[in-house]
């Protein structure tokens, strides 16, 4: 519930932000018109103060040749350079020049508050966007910190339902049959050395299977031998407990990598192989590892059934397999890598990770040194 809360909101937030960029850009259009509306009245003005100054310059050559023939030239004359009516269009120019000097300086007002309102709405939804990429960066991490623990417990719960089946069972045996013994060793010893001996078969099952699940917590090879042997050695025994073949191929292996990345891409393959097993109905798995400059290339394919890649996005519940996909995808995702998921029915599946290449600490000191 509070989850749909939360995204309600934030879808929200998301259609304010939305509707705000729409007000935004509504503004700028209504600038961008009056723009051009001033862009006319620049142009009428400049046309007028080019006819005012003409007239100006008419009336100051009228005023200059009647001053200086007022007595020589006729009364005819004088009054043909009567410039009555040239003041009176040269006023009319001015009043007119300043009704659109008027008009510019209240269309510059409207662009300039326009385009003042705009960007104020663009620092607005600035702000609330990296606000909402906040929340969302911390809604990611909170989801990934909840698969995180997710697949923890689901580690603890496997690991504790294998040693109930297996270890806790074989060591229940062993208190009844060493029980046992204690009763027949004055009554019958023949009997009582074959339930020791049962004893000591069964007490190797247990060491087998303790080694088992310390295994599949660390492997030790992965530190002494390397990825490349550990999962083949895996691979081997894949093929010898399921009716499948499992090929790996790898190029030259970087002996610097980080422990942590290593063991990650061992558990991605394990995960997968896993999911192949229980789900793919697949004859062939092929693990290509590839080693390069600054990455390591990990690519699972099998031949199995396949399934739709966007019902396993959706976790639908007819694909048990999707919480094993997303727990790869985190892992990758820890490691700053890619992930990526080819499937469709019929046509197998294909994993591949893509994670950047780390160096260990002390190699990186001992290149330095060097």
């Amino acid at each position: 519930m509070m989850y749909d809360e939360n995204k309600n909101t934030e879808d929200k937030k998301k259609k304010l932000i939305e509707e705000r960029k729409a007000s935004a850009i509504l503004l700028r259009d209504m600038a961008v018109d009056f723009e051009e509306q001033l862009y006319s009245v620049k142009v009428d003005l400049k046309s007028k103060l080019s006819l005012l100054e003409d007239k100006e310059l008419e009336l100051s050559e009228k005023e200059r040749t009647k001053n200086h023939n007022r007595d020589v030239f006729t009364p005819l004359y004088s009054k043909a350079l009567d410039t009555s009516e040239l003041v009176q269009e040269i006023d009319q120019l001015r009043k007119e020049i300043d009704l659109i000097i008027e008009n510019k300086d209240k269309l510059n007002q409207k662009i300039q508050g326009l385009k003042s309102a705009a960007q104020s709405i663009d620092t607005l939804v600035s702000e609330e966007e990296s606000m909402l990429a906040e929340s969302d960066n911390r809604q990611k991490i909170i989801d990934k910190g909840l698969s995180l623990l997710e697949a923890q417990e689901l580690e603890r719960q496997r690991i504790a339902r294998d040693l109930h089946d297996t270890t806790v069972q074989n060591l229940t045996s062993l208190v009844h049959k060493s029980e046992l013994c204690a009763k027949l060793i004055d009554i019958d010893t023949i009997r009582a050395k074959l339930e020791l001996n049962t004893m000591s078969n069964t007490i190797k099952s247990v060491i087998n299977d303790m080694r088992g699940i310390i295994y599949n917590l660390k492997p030790m090879t992965l530190d002494d031998l390397g990825l490349t042997i550990t999962v083949q050695r895996y691979a081997n025994k894949l093929m010898d407990l399921n009716n499948i073949q499992v090929k790996v191929q790898a190029n030259e292996e970087k002996k610097d990598v980080l422990p942590v990345i290593r063991l990650t891409l061992f558990r991605i393959i394990q995960e997968a192989c896993n999911n192949i097993l229980k789900h793919a109905n697949a004859s062939l798995i092929n693990i290509d590892i590839t080693y390069d400059e600054n990455r390591i290339n990990l690519k699972i394919k099998d031949n199995g059934s396949g399934f739709i890649i966007d019902n396993v996005r959706t976790n639908s519940p007819e694909h048990p397999s999707s919480f094993g996909l997303s727990f790869m995808r985190e892992r990758t995702s820890l490691l700053s890598g890619t992930f990526e998921i080819q499937s469709d029915k019929g046509k197998g599946t294909t994993i591949m990770v893509s994670v950047p290449f780390t160096k260990c600490e002390e190699e990186e000191e001992n290149e330095q040194t060097d």
